[in-house]
């Protein structure tokens, strides 16, 4: 059987993509913040939570080419 190789972007888009969408979640259930603009509380959420997904999907991308890296 041939080995087949992951591919990163689609990795990191992913978890870039989820990450995104549950810190949109985690912000529109949450308290609203006195003093600050609703789209500058979404923004902000969206930046924090894509950059873990992404961080999330480059450890996921390194678990699944585990037999390529010879680990």
């Amino acid at each position: 059987m041939a080995y087949r190789q992951p591919h990163l972007v689609r990795f990191l888009a992913t978890g870039a993509v989820v990450g995104a969408v549950i810190a949109v979640l985690v912000a529109a259930l949450g308290r609203d913040v006195p003093y600050v603009n609703g789209l500058e509380e979404y923004l902000l959420f969206v930046l924090i939570g894509g950059g873990a997904g992404l961080a999330v999907g480059a450890v996921a991308y390194l678990v699944a080419d585990r037999p390529r890296l010879g680990s």
